[in-house]
């Protein structure tokens, strides 16, 4: 049953001539998204058997149009990162049984590229000029298509959207949702933050993210407004907040970390604000504290994994009180802190968060060993170190994966290291992520050179930093790329002769560099 797609166009028809989606000053309303969503999926549905659709795609309407499409006819969606390499992308697609492509025009080019590999030639690729004009040709006889879709037997599978995980240039990780899981993950955020059909919902993450996809689903299936920001910098919010009196935010940390000050300068012209949620990475208590005291709107905080939605919940009722934390369980979830056993650890004692919830994913996509081994007794365990206080309110500690969090994006330190490792020049890397309050983390990279390492071979050093910016550059998508490279005689090793990548990143942390300044100042033309 495509409950998805059904419980917008009930939506849709109440809502009709409201407006659904404002993007880059282009107004749509419900029935002109509607009628686009089941024009295209009477398309979708001749082009070939079981659609599996990736798509490339930044405007909102051809993004919102696309998705519920894809739920109209019971097909699979696979949302996918542009800004990855063509190896990647091909990759990711391959790994997720991709047979169509469909791209906007600002695309083709990579796209080109990715046609050209030898692995993409079970794919239909089309741009959103041809797929329209495909559409047009169709709609003479929609009264012939639709009968003829009606009388076919479709399997409907139990994946609608498959998020892939980002920076893999191996095997992705494929994490697989239901229809009725991203509903339901809709229903969860209505009643969290108090969303009815008068709220203006701002939405500045791409949907290949799985908050960009909550902050679609979220506003268009209960009769909201989606403000849809194509590219965040803070001018662009905070004017989209004020032109279109903007009511509910839900961003991640390093979004509110470049809006940090102009919140507090630009209180009054942002009076429609009434919740703002920070997501994808905790921020700092200091931070969260001016944030309370200074912001004249209810403030949220929250923890969670695209397998398991939101797990917690901080209210701004406990907000003082328990700041620290990301807050106490969600309605029907319960929290474990487990030890290395995965046994049950006592209050107050740091383990790894392991969650049960009735959001939890479908699985890795093919992956049926990596999903198993993802669960304990029903409880996804997260890879994320915390503990739980005697009222059951959750601290959130660090990760225990080897995953570096970056702008909301997960990263995998092992494909930056592999790459840059085939530099002849280098005998050992160490890829860390360090912290950093406007991004929440940032990539170093730690060499270790075969060149002997003192003052007289500095421009060596020089040269070949330069060298590995330019594998960095032709291997690895932009968010992969370390920020910077330093260079040591040998690495730290922990007791069992491996690299203590804990020893490394508490070395380079307390550098305390604000290490993403220039990148702000480059983003957001501050002087």
């Amino acid at each position: 049953m495509t409950v998805l797609f059904h419980t917008f166009q009930k939506t849709a028809q109440t809502y009709h001539n409201k407006t659904a989606i404002i993007s880059d000053n282009k107004q749509h309303t419900y029935q002109a998204l509607e009628s686009l969503c089941l024009e295209w999926a009477m398309t979708l549905s001749t082009l070939i058997a079981e659609p599996r659709v990736a798509f490339l795609t930044e405007e909102a309407l051809n993004t919102a149009a696309l998705s519920l499409a894809i739920a109209k006819i019971d097909a699979v969606c696979i949302p996918t990162n542009p800004q990855l390499t063509k190896e990647q992308l091909v990759n990711g697609w391959q790994a997720t049984n991709v047979n169509i492509v469909i791209y906007e025009k600002e695309f083709s080019a990579k796209v080109q590229q990715c046609m050209s590999l030898s692995n993409s030639d079970h794919i239909l690729f089309l741009s959103i000029e041809e797929l329209k004009a495909k559409t047009e040709k169709i709609q003479p006889h929609n009264e012939s298509v639709t009968q003829k879709e009606q009388s076919q037997h479709i399997p409907v599978p139990s994946d609608f959207i498959i998020t892939l995980s980002s920076g893999s240039t191996g095997k992705p990780k494929p994490i697989a949702l239901s229809q009725q899981s991203k509903l339901a993950r809709a229903q969860q955020s209505w009643q969290l933050y108090d969303i009815d059909d008068n709220d203006t919902v701002l939405c500045a993450s791409p949907f290949f993210h799985s908050l960009g996809q909550r902050l679609f689903f979220v506003p268009l299936l209960k009769g909201c407004t989606l403000v849809h920001l194509k590219h965040f910098t803070p001018q662009r919010w905070l004017l989209a907040v004020e032109n279109h009196k903007v009511s509910k935010v839900i961003s991640v940390s390093s979004h509110l970390y470049a809006l940090k000050d102009e919140l507090l300068v630009n209180a009054k012209q942002l009076q429609s604000l009434k919740t703002i949620v920070t997501s994808s990475a905790p921020i700092d208590n200091h931070f969260k504290e001016q944030l309370f005291n200074a912001v004249g709107c209810d403030f949220h905080e929250m923890y969670g994994a695209t397998e398991v939605a939101t797990a917690t919940n901080l209210y701004p009722k406990d907000a003082k009180e328990k700041y620290t934390s990301v807050g106490s369980p969600c309605p029907n979830v319960d929290i474990k802190i487990l030890d290395e056993n995965k046994g049950e650890l006592p209050i107050n004692t740091i383990g790894e968060i392991a969650v049960k919830s009735p959001l939890i994913f479908n699985g890795y996509y093919q992956q049926t060993q990596l999903t198993d081994s993802s669960f304990k007794d029903g409880y996804f365990l997260t890879g994320d170190l915390g503990k739980s206080a005697q009222d059951g309110f959750l601290t959130y500690v660090g990760r225990k994966k080897d995953i570096i969090i970056s702008g909301g994006i997960n990263i995998y330190p092992k494909d930056i290291e592999t790459a840059i490792a085939k530099h002849k020049a280098i005998k050992e890397i160490s890829v860390i992520g360090v912290d950093d309050k406007f991004l929440g983390e940032v990539i170093l990279a730690i060499c270790v050179p075969y060149l002997p390492y003192d003052e007289e071979q500095n421009q060596e050093l020089k040269t070949l930093e330069k060298e590995l910016r330019r594998i960095a550059n032709k291997t690895l998508a932009p968010f992969q790329r370390p920020l910077k490279y330093y260079f040591e005689q040998s690495l730290p090793l922990t007791p069992s002769g491996k690299t203590s990548k804990l020893l490394i990143k508490e070395q380079y942390n307390n550098l305390n560099e604000d290490w993403s300044a220039p990148l702000r100042a480059m983003l957001f033309n501050l002087n």
